[in-house]
């Protein structure tokens, strides 16, 4: 079957994906028309992006377009350690981003999409639209029924490697406005690597092999000789829910960048289920800071460890959802822990009043989100209370967050 569906403004991706001359080839064979959406202004969103799709043709099987847009506001108000007050209105583009995926040659995948929009309304700059860097750029091959699994796949490029159950869901479809400070601890870079994917069963699993480059260093791909990063991840859906484990390793390799070692090693075990008409995600986290190695400054040494606790439900049935999230964590070094940089440590309160580092951090977020179109146009409010303990005091924050969230 043959699916086509023209977009003007995706040529400059599909050249860069696919080819122009093998773009050409594909457009001259389709003339069907595109597909109708019956009226439903929401399904245009499911089918905007789709160029082509034909399982039968053994050079093309599918070429389409993805993009979202995310916007927020957040107003800000707290208390430094150092007993100032402070408050902060922030609005910014979240995320602007735009990539296409080619199937071809039945089993290889070449995807990657890149980020338009630089936006440092946080740090007290400006907002440009323009070419920032690459989000992903992976080559990958898959096949069925391969030495005793249903599924197996292996890629090169640059990744994304989700650590911990909040990076395991896309920012397109997360529940709250933004993912917690212990979540983004242990989650946060592209990296450039292999990743092998297994599935069988119920279970499937990743193993992956990393380069510790510092992405701010280059584009797209990095060096695979800037150190070694291994990553492990097991899912096993379960009769009563779904189990996630999370494995990441930096090795002490004196090639290694410092800028992406965050952490010395981290493991993640997060657990969904239903109650009732809740849903409930429950995920601890361990792990180490490392040695000198990783951290000059002793008080950013030694483990950490954290909480996330999140329940939701649906007040209007796929229409208005209620979530909450309890986050908790703490470290053994006096500053082994963060508070998320959006929005505790804006420009006007950075670290002056001791809001980015301590030993012991919670936080309580509870919001809204109205589903527009699914998770495809969505908006959503939130508030959040924070505190953070450290050496010198305790500092709090209450953010009150607006947002919009769109993706094709």
């Amino acid at each position: 079957m043959i699916k086509i569906n023209l977009l003007n403004s995706s040529v400059a991706t599909a050249i860069a994906l696919s080819g122009s001359a093998l773009a050409g080839d594909v457009i001259a064979e389709a003339a069907a028309p595109a597909p109708s959406n019956n009226g439903d202004w929401c399904a245009g969103f499911k089918t905007v992006g789709k160029f082509y799709k034909n399982e039968d043709d053994p050079y093309i099987q599918s070429l389409k377009f993805f993009g979202r847009f995310q916007y927020q506001y957040a107003h800000i108000d707290g208390e430094g350690v150092d007993g100032e007050s402070f408050s902060e209105g922030i609005d910014e583009v979240r995320r602007f981003r735009f990539g296409s995926e080619i199937k071809f040659l039945n089993g290889f995948k070449l995807k990657g999409n890149i980020n338009l929009v630089n936006d440092s309304a946080k740090s007290g700059g400006t907002r440009e639209f323009e070419h920032k860097d690459w989000d992903e750029l992976t080559l990958s091959y898959s096949k069925k029924d391969v030495a005793g699994f249903d599924k197996a796949g292996i890629s090169y490029g640059r990744h994304k490697v989700a650590m911990g159950h909040e990076s395991h869901t896309s920012s397109k479809k997360i529940k709250t406005v933004e993912r917690s400070p212990l979540s983004n601890k242990i989650y946060d870079e592209r990296w450039t690597g292999v990743k092998l994917k297994l599935e069988q069963g119920n279970w499937n699993g990743i193993i992956g092999y990393f380069s510790q480059d510092d992405k701010k260093e280059r584009d797209a791909w990095g060096s695979m000789s800037q150190g070694s990063a291994f990553y492990l991840s097991s899912a096993w859906e379960l009769n009563s829910g779904n189990l996630l484990f999370d494995f990441f390793h930096m090795s002490d390799d004196e090639d290694a960048d410092s800028a992406m070692n965050d952490y010395n090693w981290a493991a993640s075990l997060a657990y969904e289920t239903e109650i009732g008409n809740w849903d409930l995600m429950v995920n601890v986290v361990y792990g180490d800071n490392g040695d000198s190695e990783y951290y000059s400054a002793p008080e950013q040494q030694g483990n950490f460890y954290g909480l996330v606790v999140m329940p939701s439900t649906y007040l209007i049935d796929d229409k208005l959802e209620f979530v909450a999230r309890y986050v908790y964590q703490a470290s053994e070094g006096d500053e082994g822990i963060k508070t998320n940089s959006r929005y505790f440590q804006s420009s006007s309160i950075d670290n002056v009043s001791g809001t980015k580092s301590g030993d012991s951090y919670h936080s309580i977020y509870a919001g809204l989100n109205y589903y527009l179109c699914g998770n495809n146009s969505k908006v959503q409010v939130g508030a959040e209370y924070e505190t953070l303990d450290t050496t010198t005091g305790d500092a709090n924050n209450t953010t009150l967050w607006a947002a919009y969230r769109m993706y094709f």
